[in-house]
C-alpha cells in the first residue's frame, strides 16, 4: 500500500512539472503604450509561471539589433531549464505563411514563443 501511495505521489508530483509554461509574444508598441518603447521598437512580452508579465522594447530592424535582443531574452529562459516547444506565427497581410522576419524586420503579428520544463 505504501509503494502505490509513493508511486501516485510521484507520478502526481511529475505531472505538475509538465504544467510550467513561459510564453513570449511580440506585440506593437501601440498596444502596450506603459513600456515606453519608441516607434522603432515593438515590445516583448513575457508571462512566466507564476503569472508576472514583464515587457522588454526590442528594435524592429534587423541591422539595428533587434534579432540580437531576442536572442538574449530566448536565450535567458532558456538557461533556466526550459525548451521551447511551440512556435506561431500568423499569416502576413499579402496571404503568405508568415515568419519571424520580414523585408529586414521582426513580424510581431502574432509571433508566440511557448517554453515548458522537460
Amino acid at each position: 500500500m505504501k509503494k502505490l501511495l509513493f508511486v501516485l505521489a510521484f507520478a502526481f508530483i511529475g505531472q505538475q512539472a509538465f504544467s510550467q509554461l513561459y510564453i513570449v509574444t511580440l506585440v506593437d508598441d501601440y498596444y502596450y503604450p506603459n513600456a515606453g518603447c519608441n516607434t522603432s521598437e515593438v515590445v516583448l512580452v513575457k508571462v512566466d509561471p507564476t503569472g508576472n508579465q514583464t515587457t522588454t522594447c526590442i528594435q524592429r530592424d534587423i541591422q539595428m539589433g533587434g534579432l540580437i535582443t531576442l536572442n538574449q531574452e530566448l536565450n535567458s529562459i532558456i538557461s533556466q531549464g526550459y525548451q521551447l516547444i511551440e512556435t506561431s506565427y500568423a499569416l502576413d497581410s499579402d496571404g503568405g505563411d508568415g515568419s519571424l522576419v520580414n523585408n529586414g524586420s521582426l513580424n510581431i503579428d502574432g509571433v508566440t514563443f511557448i517554453f515548458a520544463i522537460p
